[in-house]
């Protein structure tokens, strides 16, 4: 049975022991902090694979004088209760279930000196904090709010226009339909009225804004939490119903009477129930499963609600504690302590930015400020170089195609000021296009806003190794800049990634020359399942007539691609990766060394063996057809920019192009793109591949 390799980021070696041979179907939650990783967050979040119900652990750790402290939890996680100064440590666990006892190996991490401390409250005082303080809680301060509304006059300004605007519109009308897509747009659009119509009443105070939100408040909640939009049917929409109705009690309560606060609370406990009873509680199941998208949202908003509840519905009490701890333990559960984000640029923006209403009502509850964990504080360098200014899209995973929008602005700018950095203040700077008038903005810590230098010393390249990607560029300054991106990741094609280890991306002059191809037309389509997951929509290497790497949809396996080398100059930048395991046994070795020569070179070298012979096939996909030039070279061209891609040495092969999708996306209107390979013209069971790719094509 497949292990959970993938979550560990560790070898099996001689040294078996029980984390490291829990089934991924069991659980595939990481080992945290990986052996001898160095750790900026004190304490750090310490987790490992769940054995499942009815297991207890005992959770030990030694210090760096020898001394030691344990610790009895019911759950495959701990947030350590007091912060650890610099050092080296070690730690194990011993599991308890109805087999026995097993003990872990020990391992270490060591405590850097620049570590900044992260402490989780106890709950216990949480829940004091939050029943303690008066409602609305889920505000900043009146002097604080003041503070920010007048620095945002015109988003604020907006935001009135668009609901006065709205004053007379009819009631919010419970979605109806039968398809998912419609009924969630319909419960969107009345979130957003509603939540602006909320806002403007806390900003003015007047009674006009009191009565239309409160009566767009008790429209929605109106709305069958059975029905169309129950969270069995829609959790997305659900979980936005249940915020807002959160929210409108908090906000609106001291001019609320008691009908009111029962209309608003009764069906918000009927969905928060349900949505406790998925992924809260003692043993939520995210705690064996972290990768879970909607799951790990929710979650987090969740811990926020029922911060806004504690003290007003007796149930609120057990919801925080099922839902708190672990949001905090799992800020991110798709990257470590260097803010990478595995499942894609387009979700590191849609995630993390949604998100950030809920982070910002921990910290006005109950004093949490999720801005200071190590992964937060490191995020907006990952966006800084996958997601640079001027950049035609993003990099890898679902909606990686997707141009910038007013999305990338708002969350970027937002998400900054929530968790400033030097380099973050430079990338916010850069961005344009966001609505003022969202609540992102509106509702973001205030910050310095005045455009800022790129800190002296930025290397133009950076490696993510907790999700290994890669980003080498010529110049990260230069919104003109040529951009190699490069992945090998330990995520696999998990979620909403792809089986795509060892690909490449190259963008130059504001142009995408080197695509991830495919369209995300929704999770789980058939041109999804079909085409964009599958190795032969990226730039890797296939056999056999387009047989790839392992999906996990179909096959469970994780397909997991590891980093071995990245080493970083002036003059180029290195990375190599091993992808072995990612094609599921079919091959026994692929390997991909890819050097950028600044300003206009990449060099790629591919080894591969298999115990059978194959026919290899070299991908390179583009937006427009390849030009075809003499000696196994090929041109490409996207609006000015041009990049000739030279087959140095290698087997023999022919090169094949064509334009279409053996799935085609939903939307008619996509626009074609073009997929080429270089065919190996007979089997082998070895194969090297020496290929440059010429930005400019230069000589």
């Amino acid at each position: 049975m497949f292990t959970a390799l993938f979550a560990q980021g560790e070898a099996i070696g001689e040294d078996v022991d029980w984390m490291l041979s829990v089934p991924l179907q069991q659980s595939s939650a990481q080992i945290r902090p990986a052996d001898g990783a160095e750790v900026q967050q004190t304490p750090p979040d310490f987790g490992w694979p769940d054995l499942g119900l009815g297991t207890q652990y005992r959770f030990s750790l030694t210090y760096p004088d020898g001394s030691s402290r344990t610790l009895d939890t019911p759950h495959n996680w701990l947030n350590w209760d007091e912060v650890l100064a610099a050092g080296s440590y070690s730690w194990l666990v011993e599991a308890t279930d109805g087999s026995g006892t097993r003990v872990s190996r020990s391992r270490s991490f060591m405590v850097a000196a620049s570590a900044e401390p992260f402490l989780v409250p106890h709950t216990d005082a949480l829940l004091q904090s939050a029943a303690a303080k008066p409602h609305p809680r889920a505000l900043p301060q009146p002097e604080e709010l003041q503070l920010m509304l007048a620095t945002r006059q015109a988003g604020l300004a907006e935001l009135l226009r668009l609901v006065d605007a709205a004053a007379s519109d009819a009631a919010e009308p419970e979605p109806v339909g039968d398809v998912e897509a419609e009924i969630e747009a319909q419960a969107f659009a009345a979130i957003e009225r509603t939540m602006n119509a909320l806002f403007a009443f806390v900003a003015t105070g007047s009674d006009a804004h009191y009565a239309q939100a409160l009566q767009r408040a008790l429209d929605i909640a109106a709305w069958d939490p059975h029905g169309r939009t129950s969270y069995a049917l829609v959790d997305e929409p659900a979980r936005g119903i249940a915020s807002t109705l959160a929210v409108a009690y908090d906000w609106l309560f001291p001019r609320l009477d008691e009908l009111q606060k029962a209309a608003l609370l009764t069906p918000l406990e009927v969905r928060l129930r349900e949505i406790s009873a998925d992924v809260g509680g003692t043993r939520s199941r995210l705690a064996a499963h972290p990768h879970d998208s909607h799951g790990h949202h929710t979650l987090t908003f969740l811990a926020a609600i029922s911060t806004m509840l504690v003290g007003d519905v007796p149930e609120a009490d057990e919801w925080l504690r099922g839902s708190l701890p672990l949001a905090l333990n799992l800020t991110s559960p798709w990257g470590g302590e260097d803010g990478g984000f595995a499942t894609g640029t387009a979700y590191a923006q849609w995630i993390t930015g949604d998100q950030l209403l809920a982070w910002y009502a921990l910290e006005w509850t109950v004093g949490v400020d999720v801005a200071q964990k190590a992964w937060t504080r490191n995020h907006s360098r990952f966006l800084a170089y996958f997601l640079p200014p001027g950049t035609p899209t993003g990099a890898f995973g679902d909606g990686a195609e997707l141009p910038p929008d007013e999305h990338w602005a708002r969350f970027g700018k937002a998400f900054v000021l929530f968790a400033p950095t030097a380099l973050g203040r430079w990338y916010a700077a850069q961005l344009e296009g966001e609505d003022p008038s969202r609540l992102h903005l509106l509702l973001a810590p205030r910050g310095d806003e005045a455009p800022a230098p790129l800190p002296p010393g930025t290397p133009s390249s950076a490696l993510f190794p907790s999700i290994g990607w890669a980003a080498l560029h010529s110049d990260l300054a230069d919104r003109d800049r040529t951009s190699v991106y490069f992945k090998s990741s330990p995520y696999g094609s998990f979620n909403h990634s792809h089986a795509d280890q060892l690909s490449f991306v190259i963008n130059a002059g504001g142009q995408a020359l080197a695509i991830d191809s495919g369209y995300f037309d929704g999770y789980d389509s058939e041109h999804w399942r079909g085409w964009y997951k599958q190795s032969r929509a990226h730039n890797v290497v296939t056999f056999d007539g387009g047989q790839g790497q392992v999906v996990f949809e179909e096959s469970g396996q994780v397909g997991a691609g590891v980093v071995t080398l990245f080493d970083d100059g002036p003059s180029f930048s290195a990375v190599w990766g091993d992808a072995t395991q990612a094609y599921g046994g079919a091959l026994t070795k692929a390997q991909r060394l890819l050097v950028y020569v600044r300003p206009d070179l990449v060099v790629v070298r591919d080894e591969l063996a298999a115990d059978i012979p194959r026919r290899w096939e070299w991908n390179i996909h583009a937006r427009e057809r390849m030009q075809p030039l003499a000696d196994g070279r090929i041109e490409i061209q996207s609006g000015e920019q041009r990049l000739c891609v030279a087959m140095l040495e290698g087997p023999p092969t022919v090169f094949q192009q064509h334009d279409g999708f053996s799935v085609a996306p939903l939307d008619p209107q996509s626009p074609p793109q073009w997929h080429g390979a270089f065919v190996a013209t007979q089997p082998s069971t070895t194969a090297e591949f020496l290929v440059s790719l010429s930005i400019g094509c230069q000589p």
